[in-house]
């Protein structure tokens, strides 16, 4: 396929599928290890709304990375706001150059190795470009004060744990995490995600992924509510 990047033997290919048809893949996404971590955290279980913020951040990604797809108007979303943010991203030459050498909103599926789960993953952006790191962007829309605070909240929303989830899938060298301010000032806070949040994140996602294969190992008190989302991830 002309739209697949030239993929080392060890390295996954990057498939061009329809979101629906990537949430259908029968496979453990870094979400679904979200709904395992609330519920061994005793938070409730997550429900797709598709309003409030999941919507804002969703219609900017579509802006930034599909545009062609993007449906203006839509309730409760500022058009107007979402064009800004994107024209905010384009201004970093960095982040405009990737844009335009890269791949958006590809996904891939691959076994990790160590628990022999099927996985996969959809990635914003991969810039494969000569003499470059292999690269991954990925945006976060946020409210973060500045940068360094952008960074405090990379490890408190489990960004670390995306980012090491998708560079060892995909033997990345390089993990840009992009921070967005939807409100004023509206900066960008491009992010290379470094050795120690990546070890982090790391230690997070495998975490997870032994208990998706032995649920029982889970403390008493949250025995249930992992029992449950394990079967629900399964259905």
């Amino acid at each position: 396929m002309s739209d697949l990047l030239p993929t080392p033997a060890h390295r996954p290919d990057l498939l061009r599928v329809s979101y629906d048809d990537y949430r259908a893949l029968p496979a453990i996404a870094n979400s679904d290890l979200s709904r395992l971590r609330d519920a061994l955290d005793g938070r409730p279980p997550r429900t797709d709304s598709g309003s409030g913020a999941l919507s804002f951040g969703t219609a900017f990604h579509t802006a930034l990375l599909e545009p062609a797809d993007y449906q203006p108007g839509q309730p409760s979303l500022n058009d107007t706001l979402i064009w800004w943010l994107v024209e905010g991203v384009k201004l970093n030459t960095e982040l405009n150059r990737l844009l335009e050498g890269g791949l958006t909103e590809r996904s891939a599926l691959f076994t990790e190795p160590t628990t022999g789960t099927l996985c996969k993953l959809r990635a914003d952006l991969v810039a494969d470009l000569p003499g470059e790191p292999y690269t991954i962007i990925d945006f976060k829309t946020t409210l973060a004060r500045d940068a360094d605070h952008f960074r405090l909240q990379c490890s408190h929303y489990d960004y670390d744990r995306q980012a090491a989830f998708y560079t060892d899938a995909l033997q990345a060298e390089r993990f840009l995490l992009v921070g967005v301010q939807k409100v004023e000032p509206f900066g960008v806070f491009p992010l290379e995600v470094p050795t120690d949040m990546l070890a982090e994140g790391r230690r997070k996602y495998m975490h997870l992924l032994r208990l998706l294969r032995a649920p029982a190992t889970a403390p008493a008190y949250r025995a249930a509510a992992v029992q449950a989302a394990v079967d629900a991830l399964s259905k």
